[in-house]
């Protein structure tokens, strides 16, 4: 008996080892039974399909985590400090030309009073420390990078906790000995390290986005104190210096072809910098550097300037 009682993930041991009657041991058997189905039931609570989604939980707020990343990565590659209010609208490139489909339109900050920054700050840093948004210090009811940020982050940290099981982040290892199972193990390790990626790559966003607005916010008063009244800051462009850069290499850059020019050809041509048709590679190139000056969010930046860009880079694509 006694090197039967050691087989602890038998899961018909407590019919075996248990004294009383064959009922009661039974009925042992099935409580324990009953407690590995409740485990698994949830587990599938908790990851189980989205109905909405067609995915399960984890992957979608992975993809979510990752949308997020990629946008804070171009955000702030391309915001300027100087350029205050760029800070406070959504973006106007989610599907434009040679930047990522997947950016998230939000801006970085919902709008908010200046006179509160230090309440803004803290309530923002609390709320990633909390993991929760009961401090949350903008806006409820507009959407922003930093609210998209802290969403996630209660998110991913409900959608960890099992209740009375031990938290996602800690199994396989922390179940009881009598839920032994390799495959189980194999199944539970591969969601925890998908769990805890997603964490790493959130807790990366964080830093990103604090960063950022310290230098936003630092700035701030200078910016305040450099304008009049309440007029906005603006900086000044130079994508017209960029465009004649491009006009004087234009002899060397350019396919010259016997075509008939309409006037939105012309006009498009103009725009970019072209004389004739372009190749389609140095058409891109230069598209790329003109909206990357010409970006609403930068210093200088003008959005329907950057609108009609795209336009004639589109119009210019289908003449090649």
């Amino acid at each position: 008996m006694s090197q039967t009682t050691n087989r602890s993930n038998d899961w018909f041991i407590n019919a075996v080892v248990k004294d009383g009657s064959v009922r009661e041991c039974l009925a042992e058997v099935l409580c324990e039974l009953k407690r590995k189905e409740k485990f698994v039931e949830k587990i599938s609570e908790k990851l189980g399909e989205q109905q909405s989604a067609g995915s399960d939980a984890l992957s979608k707020l992975s993809a979510q985590i990752r949308s997020l990343e990629t946008t804070i990565k171009f955000r702030v590659s391309v915001l300027s400090v100087d350029r205050r209010g760029a800070w406070f609208r959504a973006n106007a490139t989610t599907a434009t030309g040679p930047f990522v489909p997947s950016l998230m339109p939000e801006p970085i900050f919902a709008q908010y009073d200046e006179n509160s920054t230090k309440k803004i700050r803290f309530g923002l840093l609390e709320c990633w420390r909390l993991t929760n948004l009961v401090a949350y210090p903008l806006r409820a009811t507009e959407s922003c990078l930093w609210k998209v940020l802290l969403t996630l982050n209660f998110e991913l940290e409900r959608l960890g906790d099992f209740g009375e099981w031990p938290r996602l982040e800690t199994l396989p290892e922390s179940l009881p000995s009598d839920f032994d199972s390799r495959s189980l193990s194999a199944f539970l390790n591969n969601v925890k390290l998908e769990y805890l990626t997603a964490k790493e790559i959130l807790k990366k966003c964080q830093g990103m986005l604090v960063d950022a607005s310290e230098r936003f916010w630092a700035t701030a008063p200078r910016l305040r104190a450099s304008r009049s009244g309440d007029a906005p800051y603006e900086g000044q462009t130079q994508a017209d210096n960029m465009r004649q850069e491009f006009r004087n290499r234009r002899a060397t850059a350019s396919i010259n072809r016997s075509i008939t020019k309409s006037t939105l050809d012309i006009q498009s041509l103009k725009l970019m910098g072209f004389e004739d048709f372009p190749a389609a590679e140095e058409l891109k190139q230069r598209y790329h550097a003109l909206a990357l000056e010409m970006h609403p969010d930068r210093q200088g930046g003008n959005e329907a300037r950057f609108k009609m860009l795209a336009k004639c880079y589109r119009h210019l694509s289908t003449r090649g």
